[in-house]
Protein backbone atom coordinates (compact mmCIF):
# COMPACT_ATOMS: atom_id res chain seq x y z
CA UNK A 1 0.00 0.00 0.00
CA UNK A 2 0.95 3.41 -0.90
CA UNK A 3 1.24 5.85 2.05
CA UNK A 4 0.36 9.44 0.62
CA UNK A 5 -0.54 12.69 3.02
CA UNK A 6 -4.06 12.03 3.03
CA UNK A 7 -3.29 8.53 4.27
CA UNK A 8 -1.32 9.79 7.00
CA UNK A 9 -3.61 12.97 7.72
CA UNK A 10 -6.50 9.31 8.12
CA UNK A 11 -4.89 7.52 10.44
CA UNK A 12 -4.03 10.96 12.75
CA UNK A 13 -7.78 11.68 12.51
CA UNK A 14 -8.54 8.29 13.54
CA UNK A 15 -6.62 8.57 16.67
CA UNK A 16 -7.82 11.48 17.68
CA UNK A 17 -11.30 10.65 17.30
CA UNK A 18 -10.19 7.39 19.92
CA UNK A 19 -8.26 9.99 22.19
CA UNK A 20 -11.02 12.73 22.36
CA UNK A 21 -13.89 10.13 22.65
CA UNK A 22 -11.78 8.24 25.82
CA UNK A 23 -11.81 12.02 27.44
CA UNK A 24 -15.91 13.10 26.30
CA UNK A 25 -16.96 10.10 27.82
CA UNK A 26 -14.91 10.48 30.84
CA UNK A 27 -15.88 14.37 31.27
CA UNK A 28 -19.77 12.92 30.51
CA UNK A 29 -19.70 10.29 33.72
CA UNK A 30 -18.03 12.46 36.04
CA UNK A 31 -20.31 15.08 34.95
CA UNK A 32 -23.49 12.09 35.91
CA UNK A 33 -21.66 12.55 39.98
CA UNK A 34 -23.15 16.25 39.84
CA UNK A 35 -27.14 16.57 40.16
CA UNK A 36 -29.36 18.38 37.11
CA UNK A 37 -30.05 17.17 33.10
CA UNK A 38 -28.22 21.02 32.31
CA UNK A 39 -25.12 19.86 33.70
CA UNK A 40 -24.47 17.92 30.01
CA UNK A 41 -23.06 21.32 28.60
CA UNK A 42 -19.73 20.73 30.35
CA UNK A 43 -18.66 18.04 28.28
CA UNK A 44 -19.90 19.80 24.95
CA UNK A 45 -16.35 21.39 24.27
CA UNK A 46 -15.17 17.54 24.11
CA UNK A 47 -17.61 16.02 22.09
CA UNK A 48 -18.06 18.97 19.96
CA UNK A 49 -14.03 18.84 18.80
CA UNK A 50 -14.98 14.87 18.74
CA UNK A 51 -17.85 15.18 16.11
CA UNK A 52 -15.64 17.30 13.84
CA UNK A 53 -12.88 15.16 14.13
CA UNK A 54 -15.31 12.57 12.52
CA UNK A 55 -17.20 14.94 9.88
CA UNK A 56 -13.13 15.45 8.67
CA UNK A 57 -12.58 11.48 9.24
CA UNK A 58 -15.17 11.01 7.14
CA UNK A 59 -14.07 13.09 4.27
CA UNK A 60 -10.22 11.81 4.30
CA UNK A 61 -10.63 8.43 5.20
CA UNK A 62 -11.16 5.86 2.03
CA UNK A 63 -10.87 2.09 3.01
CA UNK A 64 -14.27 0.88 5.05
CA UNK A 65 -12.29 -0.74 8.19
CA UNK A 66 -11.52 3.45 8.97
CA UNK A 67 -15.07 3.83 8.61
CA UNK A 68 -15.85 0.58 11.18
CA UNK A 69 -13.28 2.02 13.56
CA UNK A 70 -14.41 4.84 13.92
CA UNK A 71 -17.89 3.81 14.67
CA UNK A 72 -16.81 2.01 17.19
CA UNK A 73 -14.13 4.42 18.80
CA UNK A 74 -16.72 6.93 19.33
CA UNK A 75 -18.37 4.97 21.88
CA UNK A 76 -16.67 1.99 23.30
CA UNK A 77 -14.84 4.25 25.59
CA UNK A 78 -17.90 4.50 27.85
CA UNK A 79 -17.23 0.42 28.74
CA UNK A 80 -14.34 1.92 30.49
CA UNK A 81 -16.61 3.28 33.09
CA UNK A 82 -19.95 1.42 32.51
CA UNK A 83 -20.42 -2.16 32.01
CA UNK A 84 -24.44 -2.47 32.62
CA UNK A 85 -25.97 -4.84 29.48
CA UNK A 86 -28.85 -1.78 28.40
CA UNK A 87 -25.30 0.27 28.23
CA UNK A 88 -23.70 -2.39 26.05
CA UNK A 89 -26.89 -2.46 23.58
CA UNK A 90 -27.20 1.26 23.64
CA UNK A 91 -23.78 1.65 22.13
CA UNK A 92 -23.61 -1.17 19.70
CA UNK A 93 -26.59 0.01 18.37
CA UNK A 94 -25.19 3.95 18.32
CA UNK A 95 -22.32 2.39 16.63
CA UNK A 96 -24.63 1.00 13.83
CA UNK A 97 -26.00 4.29 13.44
CA UNK A 98 -22.62 5.99 13.14
CA UNK A 99 -22.14 3.39 10.21
CA UNK A 100 -25.52 3.70 8.35
CA UNK A 101 -24.75 7.55 8.40
CA UNK A 102 -20.98 7.07 6.92
CA UNK A 103 -22.37 5.24 4.69
CA UNK A 104 -24.81 8.47 3.79
CA UNK A 105 -21.84 10.37 3.97
CA UNK A 106 -19.74 8.70 1.94
CA UNK A 107 -22.12 7.62 -0.75
CA UNK A 108 -23.10 11.44 -1.39
CA UNK A 109 -19.27 12.21 -1.94
CA UNK A 110 -19.36 9.77 -4.30
CA UNK A 111 -22.46 10.48 -6.48
CA UNK A 112 -21.98 14.29 -6.28
CA UNK A 113 -20.54 16.08 -9.23
CA UNK A 114 -19.12 18.46 -7.48
CA UNK A 115 -17.23 18.20 -4.16
CA UNK A 116 -19.26 19.76 -1.70
CA UNK A 117 -18.37 19.13 2.28
CA UNK A 118 -21.41 20.43 4.27
CA UNK A 119 -23.84 18.95 1.89
CA UNK A 120 -22.22 15.67 1.74
CA UNK A 121 -22.11 15.68 5.39
CA UNK A 122 -25.70 16.70 5.76
CA UNK A 123 -26.57 13.27 4.40
CA UNK A 124 -25.54 11.40 7.55
CA UNK A 125 -25.74 14.18 10.21
CA UNK A 126 -29.17 13.08 11.81
CA UNK A 127 -27.60 9.55 12.45
CA UNK A 128 -24.80 10.36 14.37
CA UNK A 129 -26.79 12.69 16.96
CA UNK A 130 -29.43 9.87 17.25
CA UNK A 131 -26.41 7.88 18.59
CA UNK A 132 -25.25 10.27 20.88
CA UNK A 133 -28.59 10.95 22.16
CA UNK A 134 -29.14 7.25 22.85
CA UNK A 135 -26.05 6.81 24.17
CA UNK A 136 -26.02 9.61 26.57
CA UNK A 137 -29.81 8.77 27.88
CA UNK A 138 -28.90 5.20 28.21
CA UNK A 139 -25.79 5.91 30.29
CA UNK A 140 -27.74 8.64 32.35
CA UNK A 141 -30.06 6.19 32.65
CA UNK A 142 -27.77 3.15 33.97
CA UNK A 143 -26.41 5.91 36.37
CA UNK A 144 -29.72 6.66 37.86
CA UNK A 145 -31.56 3.19 37.62
CA UNK A 146 -30.53 2.27 41.52
CA UNK A 147 -30.34 5.73 42.90
CA UNK A 148 -32.26 6.70 45.99
CA UNK A 149 -35.35 9.39 45.64
CA UNK A 150 -32.63 11.47 47.80
CA UNK A 151 -30.67 11.61 45.06
CA UNK A 152 -33.22 11.60 42.07
CA UNK A 153 -35.32 14.79 43.05
CA UNK A 154 -32.44 17.05 42.17
CA UNK A 155 -32.20 15.87 38.84
CA UNK A 156 -35.79 16.11 37.95
CA UNK A 157 -35.49 19.57 37.06
CA UNK A 158 -38.54 21.01 34.62
CA UNK A 159 -36.71 24.22 32.14
CA UNK A 160 -39.27 26.99 30.67
CA UNK A 161 -38.51 25.27 27.57
CA UNK A 162 -40.56 22.48 28.17
CA UNK A 163 -43.28 24.70 30.15
CA UNK A 164 -43.47 26.93 27.24
CA UNK A 165 -44.38 23.68 25.10
CA UNK A 166 -47.42 23.32 27.92
CA UNK A 167 -49.09 26.84 27.70
CA UNK A 168 -48.69 26.67 24.06
CA UNK A 169 -51.09 23.32 23.90
CA UNK A 170 -53.26 25.20 26.83
CA UNK A 171 -53.23 28.13 24.92
CA UNK A 172 -55.68 26.20 22.34
CA UNK A 173 -58.12 26.14 24.60
CA UNK A 174 -56.99 29.71 26.60
CA UNK A 175 -55.14 32.07 24.51
CA UNK A 176 -53.95 34.05 27.69
CA UNK A 177 -51.65 30.53 27.89
CA UNK A 178 -50.20 31.27 25.09
CA UNK A 179 -48.69 34.54 25.37
CA UNK A 180 -47.40 33.61 28.82
CA UNK A 181 -43.90 32.83 27.26
CA UNK A 182 -43.76 35.55 24.85
CA UNK A 183 -42.02 38.28 26.37
CA UNK A 184 -41.63 39.35 30.15
CA UNK A 185 -45.42 38.82 31.35
CA UNK A 186 -45.26 39.67 35.06
CA UNK A 187 -47.99 38.25 37.70
CA UNK A 188 -49.77 41.29 38.20
CA UNK A 189 -49.63 41.30 34.45
CA UNK A 190 -51.11 37.79 34.02
CA UNK A 191 -53.72 38.79 36.61
CA UNK A 192 -54.98 41.84 35.36
CA UNK A 193 -55.27 40.28 32.01
CA UNK A 194 -57.63 37.69 33.55
CA UNK A 195 -59.74 40.42 35.45
CA UNK A 196 -59.58 41.74 31.92
CA UNK A 197 -61.31 38.59 30.25
CA UNK A 198 -63.56 38.12 33.64
CA UNK A 199 -65.06 41.74 33.91
CA UNK A 200 -65.51 42.24 30.22
CA UNK A 201 -63.15 45.82 30.21
CA UNK A 202 -62.98 45.17 26.62
CA UNK A 203 -66.86 46.76 26.88
CA UNK A 204 -65.92 50.03 28.75
CA UNK A 205 -66.73 48.12 31.83
CA UNK A 206 -63.25 48.92 34.40
CA UNK A 207 -63.09 48.03 37.74
CA UNK A 208 -62.35 50.03 40.36
CA UNK A 209 -58.30 50.63 41.40
CA UNK A 210 -59.87 49.32 45.44
CA UNK A 211 -61.33 46.11 43.71
CA UNK A 212 -58.71 45.61 41.77
CA UNK A 213 -55.59 46.13 44.44
CA UNK A 214 -57.80 43.18 46.12
CA UNK A 215 -57.84 40.87 43.14
CA UNK A 216 -53.77 41.30 42.75
CA UNK A 217 -53.12 40.59 45.84
CA UNK A 218 -55.64 37.75 46.37
CA UNK A 219 -54.56 36.04 42.74
CA UNK A 220 -50.84 36.49 44.36
CA UNK A 221 -51.75 34.83 47.49
CA UNK A 222 -53.37 32.04 45.18
CA UNK A 223 -49.73 31.50 43.31
CA UNK A 224 -48.10 31.56 46.39
CA UNK A 225 -49.84 28.68 47.84
CA UNK A 226 -49.68 26.93 44.33
CA UNK A 227 -46.01 27.49 44.21
CA UNK A 228 -44.64 26.92 48.23
CA UNK A 229 -43.60 30.55 48.42
CA UNK A 230 -44.58 34.37 48.60
CA UNK A 231 -44.68 35.60 45.05
CA UNK A 232 -44.21 39.29 44.11
CA UNK A 233 -46.48 40.91 41.40
CA UNK A 234 -43.02 41.91 39.40
CA UNK A 235 -42.00 38.27 38.77
CA UNK A 236 -41.75 37.00 35.37
CA UNK A 237 -45.12 34.45 35.84
CA UNK A 238 -43.27 32.07 33.15
CA UNK A 239 -40.85 31.64 35.83
CA UNK A 240 -43.32 31.16 38.78
CA UNK A 241 -45.43 28.78 36.70
CA UNK A 242 -42.43 26.54 35.49
CA UNK A 243 -41.79 26.03 39.29
CA UNK A 244 -44.87 24.81 40.32
CA UNK A 245 -45.72 23.02 37.55
CA UNK A 246 -41.93 20.93 38.64
CA UNK A 247 -43.27 20.96 42.53
CA UNK A 248 -46.34 19.15 41.53
CA UNK A 249 -44.73 16.61 39.44
CA UNK A 250 -42.30 16.27 42.40
CA UNK A 251 -45.42 15.76 44.58
CA UNK A 252 -46.95 13.60 42.26
CA UNK A 253 -44.07 11.21 41.70
CA UNK A 254 -43.37 11.29 45.67
CA UNK A 255 -46.99 10.68 46.95
CA UNK A 256 -47.70 7.43 48.24
CA UNK A 257 -50.24 6.23 45.39
CA UNK A 258 -47.64 6.93 42.68
CA UNK A 259 -44.73 4.63 44.97
CA UNK A 260 -47.04 1.79 44.80
CA UNK A 261 -48.54 2.31 41.28
CA UNK A 262 -44.81 3.40 39.52
CA UNK A 263 -42.01 0.43 39.52
CA UNK A 264 -39.08 1.96 41.00
CA UNK A 265 -37.10 1.97 37.30
CA UNK A 266 -39.94 4.34 35.91
CA UNK A 267 -38.48 7.45 37.08
CA UNK A 268 -35.02 6.97 36.38
CA UNK A 269 -36.63 5.78 32.62
CA UNK A 270 -38.35 8.79 32.74
CA UNK A 271 -35.64 11.43 32.92
CA UNK A 272 -33.23 9.60 30.74
CA UNK A 273 -36.56 9.64 27.73
CA UNK A 274 -36.69 13.42 28.97
CA UNK A 275 -32.74 13.72 28.06
CA UNK A 276 -33.24 11.89 25.16
CA UNK A 277 -35.63 14.04 23.53
CA UNK A 278 -34.22 17.43 24.84
CA UNK A 279 -30.58 16.21 23.72
CA UNK A 280 -32.05 15.57 20.05
CA UNK A 281 -32.74 18.46 18.93
CA UNK A 282 -30.54 20.39 20.69
CA UNK A 283 -27.33 18.70 19.34
CA UNK A 284 -28.76 18.90 15.67
CA UNK A 285 -28.69 22.49 15.78
CA UNK A 286 -25.20 22.57 16.78
CA UNK A 287 -24.51 20.19 14.34
CA UNK A 288 -24.71 23.00 11.50
CA UNK A 289 -22.34 24.67 13.65
CA UNK A 290 -20.01 21.48 14.12
CA UNK A 291 -20.34 20.83 10.04
CA UNK A 292 -19.36 24.26 9.13
CA UNK A 293 -16.52 24.49 11.41
CA UNK A 294 -15.18 21.19 9.99
CA UNK A 295 -15.48 22.51 6.35
CA UNK A 296 -13.55 25.66 7.46
CA UNK A 297 -10.88 23.16 8.74
CA UNK A 298 -10.77 21.03 5.65
CA UNK A 299 -10.23 24.02 3.49
CA UNK A 300 -7.58 24.61 5.26
CA UNK A 301 -6.10 20.83 5.18
CA UNK A 302 -6.08 22.06 0.91
CA UNK A 303 -4.35 25.48 1.19
CA UNK A 304 -1.69 23.92 2.81
CA UNK A 305 -1.47 21.06 0.49
CA UNK A 306 -2.18 17.83 2.80
CA UNK A 307 -5.01 17.40 0.50
CA UNK A 308 -6.19 18.14 -3.15
CA UNK A 309 -8.93 17.96 -5.51
CA UNK A 310 -8.96 16.40 -8.47
CA UNK A 311 -10.97 15.91 -11.70
CA UNK A 312 -11.79 12.90 -12.99
CA UNK A 313 -13.92 11.81 -15.91
CA UNK A 314 -16.51 8.86 -15.47
CA UNK A 315 -19.12 7.36 -17.45
CA UNK A 316 -22.67 7.89 -16.19
CA UNK A 317 -26.06 5.78 -17.78
CA UNK A 318 -28.68 8.03 -19.30
CA UNK A 319 -31.88 6.64 -21.26
CA UNK A 320 -30.88 6.84 -25.05
CA UNK A 321 -32.51 9.52 -27.49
Amino acid sequence: MQYTKRSFLGIFLLLCVGLLALGAWQSFFIMLLNPGVSDIWQPMPWFSVLVITYFLGTAVWTRKIFYIASALLIFLPGLLFVRAWEYIIAIGLSSMFVWVGTLQITHEFQERVHFHFFKSMRAGIFFLFLALALSFSSGYYVFLKNASWEELVPRFRIGEEITHIIFKVAGVVNPSFATLMEGDVTVDEFLMNLETQQRGTSLGVAPEQETLDVFLQSGREQIAELVGRSVEGNEKVSTVLSLALQQRLVMLLNGEKALVHMPSQAIPFFLSLLLFFTLLPILSILGIVWVLVAQLIFFCFLRLGWLALDTVTIQQEKLAK
